[in-house]
């Protein structure tokens, strides 16, 4: 009996401690700021500069970037994404598949994921249903996701946008359509700069029509911002509850009508990529044929100089490894020298 009282003893403590961590981590993020350069009191990237097409034109004229870069810029500023086209090597998409495949099939304990058979994180264990499986962080183990997550195209356009190199801190992978509803990543991704980070969608194979795909709302990167407790850019479940997050969820779709913000797919092709900023509320269309795979790969990523939300949380997990031309970290896995 001591030794159960002490364990319960010892299992309140550490909560104790992980809840005052949070609340000084949450204290640290970066605070709203009154600042007219940018369309967010957050700040953001120089894109999101109030300034930004004037500023690629003086890049355009001091040669930093060329023609065709400054279109795609300009597009990623008005409409909130790029789709880049054969991003990813096909080759590079079926060694990532293959991976998976053998994962699935074999087992890869050291790979956490996440499914609606089970609360919380599992090792992914040999025969899983794959369905509705998300692996995370699958970079910090396979080259080939590493391959396909900093292939060139991808890393030099996040390096424009960011001016610094980036820091690929989280994943996931999907063999389905996901059928989530449209939602913008800053309410539940959190960095110390709120919205300086950006997310690559990948297809590992061409995308049919009623497989779910991936869907988004042109332009949806400039809704009126919504604050969670009145100041805070991200939602956080004990301190707002369900009301909040049911209330933005229902102005997103509601703004989005009112500004005649249309909803496209993505109906890709193996090896396109789909990156989008911050704000750009998405999800996944309804899946009409449940035959259908949707084999893909999601990575989000942050400038060097802002760390994803877990470096405070988890200072064991602030380690960073290198891959062509960025870096990466994970909240789960041990990364780095």
């Amino acid at each position: 009996m001591l030794g159960k009282l002490q364990r319960q003893a010892r299992n309140r403590a550490t909560d104790i401690q992980r809840r005052v961590r949070h609340r000084r981590a949450m204290r640290s993020l970066a605070p709203a700021r009154e600042d007219s350069a940018y369309f967010s009191r957050f700040g953001g990237l120089w894109t999101d500069r109030r300034d930004a097409s004037e500023e690629i034109e003086r890049r355009v004229e001091a040669g930093v970037i060329s023609d065709a870069d400054a279109d795609r810029l300009r597009h990623w500023i008005e409409h909130g994404y790029v789709i880049l086209e054969q991003a990813v090597h096909p080759d590079a998409c079926d060694r990532l598949r293959a991976d998976l495949a053998r994962a699935f099939a074999e087992g890869d304990e050291r790979l956490l994921m996440r499914s609606p058979a089970h609360e919380g994180f599992e090792p992914l264990r040999a025969g899983v249903e794959t369905e509705k499986a998300r692996v995370l962080d699958v970079y910090a183990f396979y080259e080939s996701a590493r391959v396909a997550l900093f292939s060139e195209p991808i890393v030099r356009f996040l390096r424009m946008v960011f001016d610094d190199a980036p820091v690929l801190f989280q994943s996931l992978t999907f063999e389905k359509g996901s059928q989530q509803a449209l939602h913008q990543d800053t309410a539940f991704v959190v960095t110390t700069s709120p919205l300086e980070f950006a997310a690559s969608w990948i297809a590992l194979e061409d995308v049919q029509p009623g497989s779910g795909e991936l869907m988004y709302l042109d332009g949806s990167h400039r809704l009126p911002e919504y604050l969670y407790g009145g100041k805070h850019k991200h939602w956080d479940a004990a301190r707002d509850g369900e009301g909040e997050h049911d209330e933005w969820r229902r102005l997103v779709y509601a703004n989005a009508e009112r500004m005649g913000l249309e909803e496209k797919t993505f109906l890709a092709r193996k090896g396109d990529a789909l990156i989008w900023s911050a704000d750009l509320a998405h999800g996944g269309s309804s899946v009409s044929d449940p035959a259908l795979t949707r084999k893909s790969l999601v990575g989000h990523y942050c400038p060097n100089r802002v760390d994803p939300f877990y470096f405070k949380l988890r200072p064991r997990q602030r380690g960073k490894g290198r891959f062509d031309g960025g870096l990466y970290a994970s909240k789960y896995y041990p990364v780095g020298p």
